[in-house]
């Protein structure tokens, strides 16, 4: 199930970089939310779907920079993500 998850979030994040910055999901997954510096807010930061999406990045051995570049080559990014979750998986 983990697996399946990631591999669609990536296809997504995949989309959305390829999206003109114009539009609302580009700008969306660029926002910083301001938190308190609060024990329980910095609980609530880890759980948040950019982190979340790094940790996938992280597994296909992409920093977000290189992750924006290799989404422009649509077919060489679905290779990467079949790669990881199958490595994943087996």
């Amino acid at each position: 199930m983990d697996n399946t998850l990631r591999e669609r979030r990536l296809h997504w994040l995949e989309h959305v970089f390829r999206m003109d910055h114009q539009r609302m999901p580009q700008q969306a997954l660029y926002w910083k939310v301001p938190y308190q510096d609060t024990r329980e807010n910095q609980d609530d930061q880890e759980r948040t779907a950019g982190a979340t999406v790094n940790k996938d990045l992280q597994k296909m051995g992409f920093t977000w920079e290189e992750a924006e570049v290799a989404a422009l080559d649509r077919h060489g990014w679905r290779r990467s993500v079949a790669q990881c979750v199958q490595l994943d998986t087996g």
